[in-house]
């Protein structure tokens, strides 16, 4: 018991899952199983923060360093936003409670993928990750689009898991250990960099980075937007910690590890950003926009060890209004013209959705600025100013996009819109989200010292 106190986090995590599935047996109102997932989400997170970094556990295949700590309370504070809002608005799906256990058990995943230490460990915990987003993407049996998209998104998504395992068994070969400390040991030598850009093809597919992903927009356009909210960030979320971490141990022992890193990154920003600009739905446009970001994330790591911190931050950063601006998406309509004239039917979220839009553009006060900020300031700071400057511009670029959707939202008109239902939970997960966008900039100078950024 010394040591599994301190996955109580997860415990939670599991036991949610578990009850959410017995709802129906209950004869329980379907709204129940999202309320009681968001409370024991919400419980992990809190509970993740009170236990903080505690050093290895089980031998050293977990740890709860700084990283993890944070990286836990994100992936858990996400998910109980994202369930707070279902359990106002619902999912609309056939079975709702099954959906909420499936999205608690990819939490759970996440949560012991960002602490994992060991590639045994990461592969499966990865897996129990995204294995649920697949359902989920396709949840609506009826609806032929959204099952191609969950299709597509299978595919790649089992095709790059096999080349990440096959990557994953050089890298033990060479190693002659699964351990994250012992996997830059030996020469440096051919085989070893294509295990390198073979983990690396794997965890690129997972994190739509350019050119792996062409299955993103697909998939969000036909998925439900409540479960593209949540699929597009909390998985997300770990596993751009995983690819961190297992970058860091990787690249020590591949010369070409940061050339590989920073193509990746400008292929993603200019890609992401480019495609974005004609999409006229909010969900594809997300998608693109997700491929962008990926790269600003794909810099920071170019940058090397004092990159990590930065790219941790920035994608918590990302994730916390691309969700809500898809779950706004989810209760006016996905389509531009959809959300024309929000101002004058909901000001309050029309305000909100502008202040996400500025965050991820990158302008103060909110967090999206100060996450390129310090993201960039690394990437000059390893001599890497034309990769700096190249996130700038593409910065820039992403102005265009999001400020269409200010516009639709502030400067036109939809004469046919219906007013949207009020509902407590779903305002209450709107309030969180635009809290902290504003909070997290104010405070983001203590989050990055505690995740080891010397500033």
């Amino acid at each position: 018991m010394g040591e599994l106190w301190r996955l109580i986090p997860e415990y939670l995590i599991c036991a949610g899952a578990i009850i959410a599935l017995f709802v129906d047996l209950a004869h329980l109102d379907e709204r129940w199983a999202p309320r009681a997932g968001a409370l024991f989400a919400a419980a992990a997170a809190i509970s993740a923060a009170a236990i903080g970094p505690g050093g290895e556990l089980f031998g050293g295949v977990i740890a709860l360093d700084e990283t993890a700590v944070f990286a836990r309370v994100a992936v858990a504070a996400l998910a109980a936003v994202w369930l707070l809002w279902v359990s106002g608005r619902g999912l609309d799906p056939e079975r709702p409670a099954e959906a909420v256990s499936l999205a608690l058990l990819s939490v759970l995943g996440g949560m012991l993928v960002v602490a994992a230490r060991d590639i045994a460990v990461l592969f499966i915990s990865l897996e129990l990750s995204t294995m649920p987003a697949y359902v989920l993407m396709g949840y609506r049996r009826a609806d032929a689009r959204g099952l191609e998209g969950a299709l597509k998104y299978f595919l790649l998504s089992m095709l790059t898991s096999l080349m990440l395992l096959y990557g994953l068994s050089f890298v033990y070969g060479l190693a002659g250990t699964t351990a994250y400390s012992g996997l830059a040991l030996g020469p440096a030598t051919a085989l070893r960099s294509v295990a390198f850009v073979l983990v690396l093809v794997g965890l690129f597919a997972k994190l739509s980075a350019a050119p792996f992903h062409y299955w993103t927009p697909d998939a969000y356009a036909g998925a439900p937007a409540p479960s593209v909210a949540f699929v597009s960030t909390v998985p997300k979320v770990a596993g751009t910690v995983a690819m961190i971490e297992i970058v860091s141990a990787l690249a020590p022992g591949v010369p070409d590890a940061q050339v590989i890193l920073v193509v990746a990154a400008v292929l993603s920003m200019l890609v992401g950003n480019l495609a974005a600009y004609p999409q006229t739905d909010l969900r594809r446009l997300m998608a693109y926009s997700g491929v962008a970001h990926t790269g600003y994330i794909l810099a920071a790591l170019a940058a090397g060890p004092s990159g990590t911190g930065p790219a941790v931050f920035y994608a918590v950063a990302y994730a916390v209004p691309s969700m809500a601006l898809v779950l706004v998406a989810a209760e006016e309509g996905t389509a531009l013209d959809d959300l024309a004239g929000l101002a004058a039917r909901r000001p309050a979220l029309a305000w909100a959705s502008a202040a996400w839009l500025v965050s991820l553009v990158g302008i103060p006060p909110f967090v999206g600025f100060f996450g390129k900020l310090y993201a960039f300031t690394v990437v000059i700071g390893a001599d890497l100013v034309w990769l700096a400057i190249v996130a700038v511009l593409m910065s820039v670029v992403s102005g265009g996009y999001y400020l269409r959707v200010v516009a639709a939202l502030f400067f036109k008109e939809r004469v046919d819109a219906v007013p949207a239902t009020r509902s407590v939970a779903a305002a209450l997960a709107f309030g969180l989200a635009l809290a902290a966008v504003s909070l997290l900039g104010v405070a983001s100078a203590p989050v990055l010292e505690f995740l080891g950024v010397s500033l």
